[in-house]
């Protein structure tokens, strides 16, 4: 069997961590090396300067002195040094020592006298003291010129330990806070998947936890609810539509199926029962077009087809489409779009919005009644408007006469099935839209604003001042 890891140490925010920890660890690696190499860089060339001065100083009196006399100064050097912390040497061509305060020396470079100077790290055996030489040959003799670098190794081993304990807490600190980080989102993200296997088990009611902290985590709880929102008022939209297309069809199915029984029962129907049976299922299939057409807007099956739209020959064609019903009924239809205004759109959606805004308005409003269509651009906005001067909407209830199959007390008397308010509003919001209802005192103002295109050229020339 497999050993499995706790679940903390297979989150992705605990490898993240490992990640960071040796991203951690190796900038500070990086850092306490180039401290440590650059701080004894630099003593080691201090300590070389000095050692290299003084070589070449006694160099120069054994040039003018010769060897008693450069005998002579060292042992003034090492007088004038009590400290001990320079050592000096003069031997032999076999090693043996001539003046100096280095008793023996025994890493004398091997073959001819003339090699030059070589850089030498001893301990002084007497005193364990860590001493740095160099070793010039002179004349014949041996010279070696030290300095005790105590404090340059004590240096070293101080930069090494601060680069170990660096490390070490740095790794220590970021693992901890890794493990801090991972139980925090750990907790955050339990609480969410609770909540979502909740809502899968059917608690429709349940809502991501908030922590008021404004970070990833909430603004993903805030997502989740603002998508389980949605989808409540999909299934409660959706619950709607079947009881009121239930409700809606009952009726006329219900007089269709006994019509069709007396058109069955009579030995020769006649002529007017079929005809009215045929009105009775355009009814009914208009109803389920419609309910077809809305569900396809809201899909936005529509959208790959948009285009560039003017809405003015659409008000035109529209008003003039229901010119004659208005007349008929002592309406009076007007259009006003002084100025084409082009959105990004469907013409067919467009027009059947303003159809249903201008069926709805001659339908509900009285004899001597005016019906007006507007067209105007407002900045970046394209307004298209239908006002009546019927008897409006209380303001109650214009939010509910959107939702399909609403329809007012005083509006089932006229025929309909409730769906064009809630098509303009679909189409509206794929649009970008939106659908607004105002009172026009006395009557109803439509109002759909919608992103306009930039002006035609044609249309600034005509409004340009002359």
């Amino acid at each position: 069997m497999a050993l499995r890891l706790p679940r903390l140490f297979r989150t992705s925010v605990f490898r993240l961590t490992l990640a960071y920890m040796a991203l951690f660890a190796l900038s500070v690696g990086a850092l306490s090396a180039f401290i440590y190499w650059a701080t004894l860089g630099y003593l080691d060339t201090q300590t070389n300067a000095i050692i290299e001065a003084e070589i070449t100083g006694l160099a120069e009196q054994y040039e003018r002195r010769g060897l008693r006399g450069l005998g002579d100064v060292i042992d003034e050097r090492v007088e004038r040094d009590p400290a001990g912390r320079s050592y000096y040497l003069l031997a032999d061509p076999i090693g043996r020592r001539l003046a100096g305060n280095v008793v023996s020396f025994s890493s004398w470079p091997t073959g001819s006298d003339d090699t030059g100077g070589q850089w030498v790290d001893f301990v002084q055996p007497d005193s364990d003291t860590p001493v740095r030489a160099l070793l010039l040959p002179v004349g014949g003799f041996r010279l070696l010129v030290g300095r005790d670098i105590r404090e340059l190794t004590a240096i070293r081993q101080v930069l090494r330990r601060a680069s170990f304990y660096g490390i070490t807490l740095t790794l220590a600190l970021a693992l901890i806070g890794g493990l801090l980080l991972a139980v925090s989102a750990e907790r955050r993200l339990a609480e969410i998947n609770r909540t979502t296997r909740q809502i899968m088990a059917g608690d429709l009611s349940r809502r991501a936890p908030l922590k008021g902290s404004d970070d990833e985590h909430d603004e993903l709880a805030q997502n989740i609810n603002a998508m389980l929102d949605q989808i409540q008022h999909l299934l409660e939209g959706m619950r709607h539509v079947g009881d009121s297309v239930a409700h809606d069809l009952r009726g006329p199915i219900t007089r269709l199926r006994n019509r069709l029984e007396t058109v069955a029962a009579a030995e020769q129907p006649s002529r007017e029962d079929l005809a009215d049976c045929i009105v009775q299922l355009d009814q009914v299939l208009a109803t389920f077009n419609a309910l077809l057409r809305i569900a396809r807007v809201e899909s936005g099956a529509y959208r790959s087809a948009f285009t560039t739209v003017d809405l003015k020959p659409i008000v035109h064609d529209v008003c003039e489409l229901y010119q004659a019903a208005a007349e008929e009924r002592g309406v009076s239809l007007r259009a006003e779009a002084p100025a084409p205004v082009e959105v990004f759109g469907d013409r067919e959606l467009l027009a059947q919005v303003l159809t249903n805004l201008v069926d709805n308005a001659v339908k509900y409003t009285p004899p001597d009644g005016v019906v007006r269509i507007e067209l105007a651009r407002s900045g970046d906005r394209a307004q298209l408007r239908v006002t009546d001067t019927g008897q409006g909407i209380p303001a109650e209830d214009r939010s509910r006469v959107l939702q399909r199959f609403t329809r007012l007390d005083r509006a089932r008397s006229q025929p309909g099935n409730g769906l064009g308010l809630a098509l303009v509003s679909a189409v509206t919001q794929q649009h970008h839209g939106r659908l607004t209802l105002g009172d026009n005192a006395p009557g109803l103002s439509v109002t759909v604003e919608l992103p306009a295109l930039a002006a035609p050229r044609a249309a600034l020339v005509a409004t340009a001042p002359r």
